[in-house]
């Protein structure tokens, strides 16, 4: 799901607090000006016509636009990151053999939740490019308009919420936090440090 491509770019921790040691390869840079840049464009094209090109493949005007977004969705977290949401998926996914779109898709609302506590400005301008109208709310309710806004398209694209839906069991989701866990190269870009009991926790939420 591209959306989870370029909100994971948008929400990723701040380049100056990514920990590297001096000389250290990395596999991602953080979230930084010109990948914000490349993100806000792809939620915006993702907000305008994803819906519109699962309801009628032959528009050829919402396919354009999302061709456009995969791009720089893809260009967004090829350079700043893709973090949890990727980190869960890997595990559920391989066990499951649901898409990885589909395994993003059902993961990301719960994700955005975990890490809505330091990134509530981010949130609320994403509920924005989303075409959310935000005037008049509090910080804390803009903020939860993206993560209801994306709940919406989720639903209305027909990407299952609960992974009980997608044929996951409650006694696997301790390994797929265990190995969640052990992906450090993207639990170290989530804006949000998590333990192996926070991935648990999402994994519960999101059964």
């Amino acid at each position: 799901m591209r959306l989870t491509h370029a909100i994971e770019a948008y929400t990723a921790i701040d380049y100056p607090r990514l920990d590297m040691s001096l000389g250290e390869d990395v596999a991602y840079q953080g979230k930084h000006p010109l990948g914000d840049c490349l993100a806000e464009k792809a939620i915006s094209l993702i907000g305008q016509h994803l819906v519109a090109v699962v309801k009628d493949g032959s528009n050829r005007a919402a396919r354009e636009g999302m061709s456009l977004a995969a791009t720089l969705a893809g260009m967004a977290f090829s350079n700043c990151a893709v973090a949890l949401v990727h980190a869960l998926e890997y595990p559920l996914g391989g066990a499951i053999h649901v898409s990885h779109g589909a395994g993003n898709g059902l993961l990301l609302p719960y994700v955005m939740r975990f890490n809505l506590p330091k990134r509530k400005a981010v949130f609320s301008r994403i509920a924005e490019l989303l075409g959310e109208n935000i005037g008049g709310l509090s910080a804390d309710a803009a903020a939860e308009r993206a993560i209801s806004a994306v709940d919406r398209l989720r639903s209305e694209i027909g990407i299952p919420n609960r992974i009980r839906d997608i044929g996951g069991k409650r006694e696997q989701l301790p390994e797929f936090a265990a190995k969640a866990f052990a992906i450090k190269r993207l639990m170290a870009v989530n804006p949000r440090q998590a333990s192996e009991a926070d991935l648990l926790g999402i994994l519960e939420a999101a059964y």
